[in-house]
């Protein structure tokens, strides 16, 4: 049977259908962070935390210090810089890291199937890649879309730095050019070190001295340039944060990791063992050893306090390559296009069984849900900038749109305090002396009152230790109830609120 001129079989009918339909439902699914990241609502924690950063990189504020000291900044500086310009665009910092992650989604998925289509790929195997990167990221990791954080953007500059790599390592100027790729990404988001890794790994195995040369000197030199800058700009600073401890759980580990595991089976499985099928064609084998290295490190990440899905991006974007090459193999070895249908159906069966409720939140949201909170989340700032004095929020972007000083960073300064980094105290001391003028909180305590047992495995993201809601049942008053969470104001040692004026 001949070859069509892209490298599909000529009656790819059935897995043509099946990739396009596939596409159109990954489309619908992507356009929902779309549309979202017009609203003015908080989509996650991290973005007025991102959002402060942003605005003092672009006005030439320093990060790392200058500030309270119960605010910490543990990312590296890259991207508060590149969104902060873009805010100048878009009408605010917020808007442009949304619009910026919604465009490295799109780097990163057409990255997926660029990869595959290099490596002998037909079109229609890299569309499989392509559509199951968007897949997986619109049904799992849907609120990190469009979201204001940097490790999208990070990630679709690693992936292109792996796409130049397996397209030609022994090229000297393809090399540092993977090298410049790979520095620009860590210095927008410090955790993607894994396939820059890989990357360094097969160069010192299988690199010509020449392409070697070029990797590692050009990546010498971007460190070195990078850390000096570093230094001269922040100090010390710099370093102490980023490195800073946090509580690290075996549970937590266990537990997450297994979370992921039960959502990404289809593809880990079907994929997996199609890439130990295909492993002596290039690059199988290297993005099958990236498939199972992603669930050791994305495992040990899990345990660390306050870590999201991000952690496992790689188990997204290693399997989406997969499927494109394992449908290759499918087909060098002459099976008909039905059975690549059912390969990219098997793939993505979590997915397309996740879909409908994906489809129906977006069919909710946008007939009123968004704009509804939108309008809650600003009558929220309206209330907080009608009471004067220093607030705490636990969602910062709602302090930002409010207008007040950002001061305390409720999850890294109770890391910081658990950790011995800070007075244990530091928080309960505030509020017992009525320093703060307003606590906003939208997580639960742990632990029922007076049952500590009640809670036996740490939970993922905790803001405030149970202490601090029984400091706040003592000293503070619950003053409203909204979408952002709770609001309490300091209470007279009569009892009554403290009046405001």
């Amino acid at each position: 049977m001949s070859a069509m001129a892209d490298g599909a079989p000529p009656r790819s009918g059935l897995f043509a259908i099946t990739v396009k339909a596939l596409l159109a439902l990954a489309l619908v699914l992507a356009t929902y962070p779309l549309v979202r990241a017009f609203y003015g609502f908080e989509i996650d924690y991290n973005e007025g935390w991102n959002a402060f950063f942003q605005l003092r990189a672009i006005a030439g504020q320093p990060l790392y210090a200058g500030y309270s000291p119960l605010l910490f900044n543990n990312y590296p500086p890259l991207s508060f810089y590149v969104v902060g310009a873009l805010g100048h665009v878009t009408g605010g910092p917020v808007l442009a890291g949304r619009l910026l992650s919604l465009a490295a989604l799109a780097s990163i998925a057409l990255t997926c199937g660029a990869v595959v289509r290099q490596a002998g790929g037909s079109r229609l195997d890299a569309g499989l890649s392509l559509v199951t990167c968007l897949l997986l990221f619109a049904c799992f990791a849907t609120d990190y879309l469009g979201m204001n954080d940097p490790n999208m953007l990070a990630l679709a500059f690693v992936t292109a730095g792996l796409a130049l790599h397996l397209g030609g390592a022994d090229n000297p100027a393809r090399a540092a050019l993977t090298a410049l790729l790979l520095a620009v990404g860590l210095l927008t988001k410090h955790n993607l070190i894994l396939v820059p890794l890989l990357i360094t790994g097969d160069v010192l195995l299988r690199g010509t001295p020449r392409a070697r040369l070029a990797f590692f000197g050009t990546g010498i030199a971007l460190a070195a340039a990078s850390l000096t800058l570093l230094w001269l700009l922040a100090g010390e600073a710099f370093f102490a944060q980023l490195f800073a401890p946090r509580i690290w759980a075996v549970e937590r580990a266990f537990l997450f990791t297994t979370e992921i595991l039960g959502r990404y089976q289809a593809p880990l499985i079907v994929v997996g063992l199609g890439l130990i099928a295909a492993r002596a064609r290039a690059p199988a084998g290297f993005i099958l050893a990236w498939l199972v290295l992603a669930v050791a490190f994305g495992s040990f990440l899990a345990g660390g306090a306050g870590t999201d899905i991000n952690v496992y991006f790689d188990l997204i974007v290693a399997p989406a390559i997969g499927a494109g090459l394992t449908s290759r193999e499918l087909r060098e070895r002459g099976l008909s296009s039905r059975w690549q249908a059912a390969l990219a159906l098997a793939i993505n069966a979590g997915a397309l069984f996740h879909a409908p409720l994906g489809l129906g939140r977006f069919a909710v949201d946008a007939l009123g849900e968004m704009a509804q909170r939108e309008r809650l989340f600003e009558a929220d700032a309206a209330y907080l900038r009608a009471v004067p004095g220093p607030a705490i929020c636990e969602s910062q972007l709602l302090c930002l749109t409010a207008g007040k000083p950002l001061f305390y960073d409720s999850f890294n300064a109770n890391q910081a305090m658990l950790t011995g980094r800070l007075p244990s105290d530091t928080l309960n001391g505030m509020l017992r002396r009525h320093e703060v003028a307003l606590v906003q909180v939208s997580s639960e305590r742990q632990h029922a009152p007076g049952d500590p047992g009640a809670q036996t495995m740490p939970a993922r993201f905790v803001n405030f230790e149970d202490d601090v809601f029984d400091q706040l049942e003592r000293d503070y008053v619950l003053d409203r109830v909204g979408i952002s969470g709770r609001f309490y104001r300091p209470r007279s040692r009569g009892g009554p609120i403290i009046p405001s004026s």
